[in-house]
């Protein structure tokens, strides 16, 4: 079991640091400390790898999310709504989905699988957030996506090489703005 946690969270980080075209599994059993022979014996194919990575960096993601929940401090409800969602969303773990989002996207099954458990992740996301902002579900639910969308995005333009201060001032900037959405 760890060797093959190894594998995915190496998996995860090659994703992020180097993308799904350039993610080899030389390159990602190399991250994991491990041998060819080991990677094997968890995963026979590159697909059968990104499969389990799939599900597996969903798991990192609520795990991501479960954190930021128990240390979310005083703050306005636009702050507690981006603060959430970037914990999934953003840095690593947002850039790793990105990467898989794009790389599968006519990869039926993998695809349908990023879909389904994605979808799980964003249904626990969201009661996270309506458990913590006293609003509306249609207000909520069009201020998550908004967000959801947003942060994406901002991992997106992170990726191509922009500015990761203007982002955290878009990101703030956006936190403002939910708060009137929400009021």
């Amino acid at each position: 079991m760890r060797t093959r946690a190894l594998l995915l969270d190496a998996a995860i980080d090659s994703l992020a640091e180097v993308g799904y075209a350039s993610a080899s599994i030389a390159d990602i059993t190399a991250r994991a400390g491990v041998t060819r022979g080991a990677q094997l014996h968890h995963f026979h194919t590159r697909q059968e790898l990104f499969a389990q990575t799939i599900e597996h960096l969903t798991q990192r993601q609520q795990e991501a999310l479960q954190r930021r929940v128990r240390t979310l401090g005083a703050a306005s409800v636009g702050e507690i709504l981006v603060e959430l969602v970037t914990a999934p969303f953003a840095g690593k773990l947002g850039k790793a989905a990105v990467e898989l989002y794009v790389g599968i996207a006519n990869e039926r099954e993998l695809r349908r699988n990023m879909l389904r458990v994605q979808h799980e992740l964003t249904v626990e996301l969201l009661d996270a957030c309506a458990q913590r902002i006293d609003v509306s579900p249609e207000r909520l639910e069009s201020a998550f996506w908004l967000t959801i969308n947003l942060v994406r995005g901002a991992t997106l333009d992170e990726m191509v090489g922009r500015d990761r201060l203007r982002r955290k001032q878009v990101l703030a900037d956006w936190a403002r703005m939910a708060d009137g959405l929400l009021a």
